[in-house]
């Protein structure tokens, strides 16, 4: 081989030493460990189990406000209701009330129509004002709003007209058109007992109590008929 083919092998590979030949990249998977891969595991698990209880905590707070806003509604609704039964119970208090006093009211007024009526009967000769109380129409009295009976009188004076024998007739010849007056006084009184035996039996019929009445009655006409006797 001539020198001057042996300087140009020399050339060559000097300029091959010098050249820098850029070899393509590779991108290479990195690997891990079992223990590397256990810690990852481990980290990833921590967070979902945090994850769940920071869940669990707000479901829990969740629950407890649900929870305290149903137990305001229910005291809510037990005071409204406590409120409900306390003013039903204030407005029977007040009926039952306002009953008693009407009731009151009521009686008192009849234990005063009851002493006018008698008063009444007593003036007009009545022979028993219980009697003109027990048989007197008392739907024309009344008590007007200052407490003052009315309608007694006519009342009374209509029964007068109706049952004269219930009253004591006048006494002396004028009374009866007889020169005898005490004889004449026997048998008018004889006979306004004996109707007033009849009313009263007819009353008694209705009403046992008025039972003495007639007894008494009866017994009184025994005795005017003993006198004449």
């Amino acid at each position: 081989m001539s020198e001057e083919i042996k300087n140009e092998k020399v050339d060559e590979v000097i300029d091959t030493e010098n050249t820098t030949v850029e070899k393509p990249e590779t991108k290479s998977e990195k690997t891990f460990t079992q223990e590397e891969l256990n810690e990852i595991i481990a980290k990833r698990v921590e967070r979902e189990r945090k994850k769940q209880a920071e869940l669990d905590e707000k479901l829990k707070r969740l629950e407890a406000l649900e929870k305290a806003d149903e137990e305001r509604r229910k005291a809510e609704m037990t005071e409204a209701q406590r409120l409900k039964a306390e003013k039903e119970e204030a407005a029977k208090k007040a009926e039952e009330a306002a009953e008693q006093a009407k009731k009151a009211q009521e009686t008192a007024n009849q234990r005063i129509v009851n002493t006018e009526i008698r008063s009444v009967a007593r003036a007009l000769n009545a022979n028993d004002p219980n009697d003109v109380l027990a048989l007197l129409d008392k739907s024309i009295v009344e008590i007007d709003d200052d407490g003052n009976v009315k309608g007694v009188e006519e009342a009374v004076k209509a029964l007068k007209e109706a049952k004269p024998w219930m009253f004591k007739q006048p006494i002396g010849a004028d009374a009866v058109g007889g020169s005898n007056p005490s004889k004449n006084t026997s048998i008018s009184e004889l006979a306004t007992k004996e109707k007033e035996l009849e009313e009263m039996k007819k009353q008694a019929a209705r009403n046992p109590r008025l039972m003495g009445k007639v007894t008494q009655l009866y017994n009184e006409i025994l005795a005017i008929k003993s006198k004449k006797n």
